[in-house]
């Protein structure tokens, strides 16, 4: 079972994937105009392997800053829906609350991307003393992070032998 930290998990991927703005002109208002943000998928591959490595970069930062203890600079790429939804606050509580729920951080793999939506989504295992985590951002079209996340995930399950 997943454990998922609300504080952590506060995104703004739903205020960004489709704005909407109504029109109004005297009395009367017309229907809102759906603008769906630029298409990640659609991007040429330079492009692409460009923003990832950005939103990557990101990651490493927002990590190192929070190792650090630099709350200030670990929201310094969030979006305004990310900054206003996760207060420097509840970011310091949430993290500073890893090691005492799972021990002190051994290590960290490699990160994997993929692209959800039109997100770049960067996925970062840690490993505790007493659980392993992962740390996700997704980056939207601006580069900006549009949501972060940290969630338990299972141990390993070492390879059984066939007996016989």
């Amino acid at each position: 079972m997943n454990k998922h930290f609300p504080a952590l998990a506060l995104t703004g991927l739903a205020a960004l994937v489709v704005s909407a703005h109504a029109q109004t002109s005297g009395n009367k208002t017309t229907t809102p105009t759906i603008t769906p943000p630029p298409s990640i998928n659609a991007l040429s591959a330079q492009a692409s392997a460009e923003l990832i490595e950005s939103c990557n970069n990101k990651m490493q930062s927002l990590l190192a800053a929070l190792d650090k203890g630099d709350y200030t600079g670990a929201e310094m790429d969030f979006d305004d829906t990310m900054k206003a939804g996760l207060t420097r606050d509840q970011l310091q509580q949430a993290w500073q609350s890893l090691p005492a729920k799972f021990g002190q951080p051994l290590s960290r793999g490699a990160a994997h991307n993929s692209t959800s939506d039109n997100y770049i989504v960067i996925t970062v295992p840690m490993q505790y003393q007493s659980g392993n985590l992962a740390a996700q951002i997704a980056c939207g079209a601006n580069g900006k992070i549009a949501g972060f996340h940290v969630m338990t995930i299972p141990a390993a399950v070492p390879a059984s032998t066939a007996g016989g």
